[in-house]
């Protein structure tokens, strides 16, 4: 597992991003976030060194309808991005995904 700034997140999510990644599950690394998903929500948890902040990606519900979103928006040419690193490809097919 990638090292997180907990500290560095402020407010809600010192605690509650150290809860998603110990207990939730890791879905792909994407830039300078982790995508996981924790409690039937996606979250996106900046790596460290990012300077990002965390936040909300979408309900785990929604998370296809929001990747063919973003495809659409972002020219991607698979549901996917091609950007996306150790894709969680086991959970995603579990979803319908990948």
């Amino acid at each position: 597992m990638k090292n997180y700034e907990f500290d560095k997140m402020g407010g809600i999510w010192v605690d509650q991003a150290r809860d998603i990644t110990e207990k939730g599950e890791f879905v792909a690394h994407s830039g300078n976030w982790d995508l996981w998903s924790y409690c039937g929500t996606v979250y996106s948890i900046p790596v460290k060194g990012s300077g990002c902040s965390a936040s909300v990606w979408c309900t785990l519900s929604n998370l296809r309808r929001h990747l063919y979103h973003l495809r659409n928006v972002c020219g991607y040419s698979e549901l996917i991005p091609a950007d996306w690193q150790n894709v969680n490809s086991d959970f995603l097919r579990g979803l319908g995904i990948a």
